[in-house]
């Protein structure tokens, strides 16, 4: 009998114990599959690389109508990511914004961060170009 009073009285002490774990998010961005997109929103194409869950590699091509897949090995998706995280953070940090009104050409997306090119940025639209043209002639 006095066992089971103090195994009720330490579960009851456990139980409001403040070191009980805490849910965790499930809003975590790690946990995000889309690796990078790009919106070109003069011509309305939208370049998605994302990744499922069984660790295929996908390119996703949205215009206005239609939307188009393209499996890509695991060696150039690392490759295009690799290559697209150069090119966002090159125009983000390294080559400053025109100022004055901005007209968005591209929209990068990569990891939850968000960058618009205007038309007016050549520098960074000479950066960014080339590999939009490249992810076009895969389709």
């Amino acid at each position: 009998m006095i066992k089971l009073i103090i195994l009720l009285f330490s579960f009851a002490v456990y139980a409001q114990s403040p070191d009980q774990p805490v849910k965790e998010s499930s809003t975590d961005l790690r946990n995000q599959l889309d690796m990078f997109q790009i919106d070109d929103v003069k011509s309305g194409k939208t370049f998605i690389l994302f990744r499922t869950n069984q660790l295929e590699h996908y390119l996703r091509l949205k215009n206005d109508k239609d939307e188009t897949l393209r499996k890509v090995d695991t060696k150039d998706a690392k490759k295009l990511d690799t290559e697209f995280a150069s090119r966002f953070l090159k125009a983000q940090y390294e080559i400053p914004s025109e100022k004055g009104d901005c007209k968005v050409m591209l929209r990068l997306i990569m990891k939850g961060e968000e960058q618009d090119i205007c038309e007016k940025d050549e520098k960074k639209t000479r950066e960014v170009a080339p590999f939009v043209d490249e992810l076009s002639k895969r389709f």
